[in-house]
């Protein structure tokens, strides 16, 4: 057949042919899995998650999982995280990070460095440091749009930064520092008021 349907627990495999040149192929799917929503409505949570071209049936296994990995990047976003549909290739580095959480957790990893004494220093005195710190990097050090995103005064947030430095003692001009603790916060999860969480859902699928 051109194309074929299974249903394997709570979610549904389609395949269906596409055009040799991968990034043609990739919209084309991109585009069936679109129109395929909005003919459903909004029947329940649906979201779709598109694998890698199967130039081969021995690719149908790797195409299969990471039609599951990209589904996961979507099912693992907040409800205003963006569309409900992702082709892995557009969401690969949050499939990565979701693989490395995965690891990260599997091994018990503990938090280390900067980010467990600022998660330590939180927990005892309540400072919402950790949060400073994520504000701060989501904002690229934008002091004003970061102390918005967290309702304090931009001069009660330039104090908790400074602060953040100090108890983390992590250096803020420094690329590789700040990237660390970006990494960090994005593979143990948000933050939660006191301290950082420390998994993402399994694989679904």
């Amino acid at each position: 057949p051109r194309s074929a349907v299974a249903l394997l627990g709570d979610v549904a495999y389609a395949l269906f042919p596409v055009a040799d040149d991968a990034g043609a192929a990739r919209e084309r799917a991109v585009q069936v899995a679109e129109n395929f929503l909005q003919r459903t409505g909004d029947r329940g949570d649906a979201v779709i998650g598109i694998g890698s071209v199967a130039s081969e049936p021995a690719a149908l296994a790797r195409s299969r999982t990471n039609a599951d990995r990209a589904l996961r990047v979507l099912t693992n976003r907040p409800g205003d995280g963006g569309g409900r549909v992702a082709a892995i290739a557009d969401v690969h580095i949050d499939a990565l990070l979701l693989d490395m959480r995965d690891l990260a957790v599997a091994n018990r990893d503990e938090l280390s460095g900067p980010l467990a004494r600022l998660t330590a220093y939180d927990r005892r005195h309540n400072a919402h440091l950790v949060e400073t710190l994520q504000a701060w990097l989501d904002a690229f050090g934008d002091v004003i749009a970061a102390s918005a995103g967290v309702f304090v005064h931009p001069n009660t947030f330039r104090y908790r930064i400074r602060r953040v430095a100090e108890v983390g003692r992590i250096d803020l001009g420094d690329p590789s520092a700040r990237f660390a603790a970006m990494l960090e916060l994005r593979l143990m999860g948000a933050y939660d008021g006191s301290g950082v969480s420390g998994a993402g859902r399994p694989a679904e699928g």
